[in-house]
């Protein structure tokens, strides 16, 4: 169960975050086929982009100098205007390799301007083949990712979110579980940076487990009790099968010894395998030998007689039967 929450939650945060990357692509597409987009436009695109997007702390349009020149919402975020924000490292290599990748690119955990952690994404915008700044979405990383992940998902699960080792989402209790095996790890790797999902059950849940756990080991340990009989009973049924089987097959070669000291020559039909006695009569053979020797037999059916008679009655040939046929067994 923890492995499907931790998928369900990959799944989700993959799906919506490919969606805001999506949607800043079509912002610079639009841009670039209208040869040029006026600021009132902009902005105009850019309030509905954060209206679809509430997660979005700030929608800014960077010249190809990298310095903020518009930006959506103004309020609260004029300190950010006419700024160069990329001299800080993780900001300048996603900006680097999206003008290089020509697609959107999210930075690695930044601080943003008002102290708290997030992350950037960048969208190259191209004009006539030539670079025209960058789209660039700052998202505040605790308030993105609890917008992204319903209350609903992976209910009764522990979710942590790291990137570089650095936790910067948790939903739930910070303490670790007794039990590594419950914690179970994803990736979800973005262009630009690779997530980390941890997730493992809460304290409520582990306890329930840990209430059953002397259940499970006993319901275990009778399980294998009842199995371990059951192969001492078969492996005594085997062994005694196999006895009986040696006794017949020792007291049927005893009877063939003794059928050749009958007579240096038994007639024996070749077609029906029948022999002739002393009077003249045509006999089964294990009549005759159990006349003349008082032998007993058991019945079955060779190789090649059980194929056939599989397939008369319409039944496939089993693997171990063919393969005695095949192994020249049977002639």
């Amino acid at each position: 169960m923890v492995m499907v929450h931790a998928q369900s939650v990959r799944n989700q945060l993959t799906s919506r975050m490919d969606s805001r990357f999506r949607a800043f692509e079509r912002m610079a597409k639009r841009w670039e086929f209208s040869g040029a987009t006026a600021q009132a436009a902009w902005e105009a695109d850019a309030t509905s982009y954060v209206n679809d997007f509430p997660d979005i702390k700030a929608l800014q349009w960077m010249d190809a100098t990298h310095h903020i020149r518009w930006i959506v919402p103004l309020a609260g975020n004029e300190a950010k205007l006419n700024l160069d924000l990329t001299q800080e490292p993780n900001r300048r290599s996603a900006l680097e390799l999206a003008e290089r990748e020509g697609k959107p690119v999210i930075t690695r955990t930044v601080t943003l301007l008002g102290g708290k952690l997030g992350f950037v994404i960048y969208e190259p915008v191209v004009i006539g083949g030539r670079p025209h700044g960058f789209i660039a979405a700052s998202f505040e990383a605790s308030t993105c990712i609890k917008g992204l992940l319903p209350p609903s998902l992976a209910d009764g699960e522990n979710i942590a979110i790291s990137e570089g080792g650095h936790v910067f989402f948790q939903r739930g209790e910070g303490a670790p579980p007794k039990f590594p095996s419950w914690i179970v790890e994803t990736k979800l790797n973005l262009p630009g940076a690779t997530w980390v999902v941890r997730t493992w059950p809460t304290s409520a849940v582990t306890s329930r487990l840990q209430n059953r756990l002397p259940e499970v080991v006993l319901g275990g340990g009778l399980i294998g009790s009842l199995l371990l009989a059951a192969v001492c009973f078969l492996a005594q049924r085997f062994a005694r099968q196999a006895t009986a089987t040696a006794h017949a097959n020792a007291k049927l070669q005893g009877a063939l010894d003794e059928v050749k000291t009958l007579s240096e020559l038994l007639p024996i039909c070749s077609c029906c395998k029948r022999v002739r006695d002393d009077t003249g009569y045509w006999s089964q053979i294990d009549a005759y030998l159990h006349k003349h020797m008082d032998a007993s037999f058991s019945h079955g059916y060779c190789p090649a007689c059980a194929a056939k008679t599989f397939k008369e009655f319409g039944f496939e040939v089993p693997e171990d039967v063919q393969a005695e046929i095949d192994a020249g067994k049977s002639d």
